[in-house]
């Protein structure tokens, strides 16, 4: 399966700066739409899918804060940047509780941007789609009561599309699946969600997730199917040599448990750093911005378990 280029939402009231960065972002290749209010914001994200909001944290009517919560609410799975002209320890703390997942500082730099949304794209699952995903789709259909005529109306795609995709006769976009998942009021990762027992879920060596990040040799294989959907995660990430995990720190919510498999790895945490041999582990809290970046001329594997809850 293919993940399409993100689209993305600006909702910045200063028309100046709405109308650059939709041109900056359409010049990488996104599909860019944009707003000037939350409540704006909010009938558009309940009519299309949306990767990432680009928010400005100053706005008329509802400010910023205010405008994550209702945008989390109404499009949990969007990701939100907050764009704002000041900054404090304290704000960029609230910020990522609410729900951001980072923020940029006015004046900002347009390949910090462009790249800040690179590095929280999921390019693609590295295999094809997954077996049953139409028969999938088609159950929770059906066990909703959803005649396909009125997914259609809801998901605005064609009753033929959806019945080629249950059928298992073209391969849907990942935007595509995020539509039915919508119209179906699930999340998505429940169309992936196969293979369950009632006492335990096997996750068989080959049918593994895969992310991997642009062209390099940067890949997270996820270790269970329903880390997404408890919000928890288990994966091994495996770095090519001299590799960094992401090209910038990241940050979210919950902490983090890294253990080195095999090779060197220097994790960098705000202004510190800490070197991990073979057999090291470390434990700390992820809202504090880190990378890891592989320290040899070999792969490095480590594997990390993420708790939000």
């Amino acid at each position: 399966m293919i993940f399409d280029k993100a689209n993305i939402l600006v909702v910045d009231d200063d028309q100046e700066l709405s109308e650059f960065l939709t041109e900056l972002l359409m010049k990488d290749g996104y599909k860019v739409s944009a707003v000037m209010s939350v409540n704006d914001a909010i009938q558009r994200l309940k009519n299309d899918i949306f990767d990432f909001v680009l928010l400005d944290l100053k706005l008329p009517e509802i400010g910023g804060v205010e405008g994550i919560k209702m945008i989390k609410k109404v499009s949990p799975h969007s990701k939100i940047i907050v764009i704002t002209g000041y900054s404090s320890v304290d704000s960029v703390v609230s910020i990522m509780k609410d729900g951001a997942i980072d923020y940029l500082k006015k004046p900002f730099d347009n390949e910090e941007l462009l790249t800040l949304i690179r590095n929280n794209i999921s390019v693609g699952l590295k295999d094809n789609v997954p077996a049953k995903l139409g028969d999938r789709i088609r159950a929770i259909r059906k066990e909703k009561g959803i005649k396909i005529k009125q997914l259609s109306a809801r998901s605005s795609l064609t009753e033929s599309s959806i019945s080629m995709i249950e059928n298992e006769k073209i391969s849907p976009s990942m935007t595509t699946v995020h539509k039915i998942a919508m119209a179906l009021s699930v999340h998505p990762i429940e169309f992936f969600e196969i293979e369950k027992h009632k006492k335990w879920l096997v996750t068989r060596k080959g049918e593994r997730r895969q992310l991997q990040f642009g062209s390099s040799d940067n890949i997270l294989e996820y270790l269970i199917k329903n880390g997404s959907k408890n919000r928890n995660e288990i994966f091994i990430s495996c770095l090519g040599p001299t590799q960094k995990s992401f090209n910038e720190p990241i940050t979210h919510d919950g902490y983090k448990f890294g253990y080195v498999l095999t090779g060197s790895i220097e994790l960098e945490m705000g202004n510190e750093t800490v070197r991990l041999n073979t057999g090291d582990s470390i434990f700390f809290k992820a809202i504090t911005p880190h990378l890891w970046k592989n320290l040899e001329a070999k792969e490095a594997k480590t594997l990390w378990v993420v708790t939000r809850e």
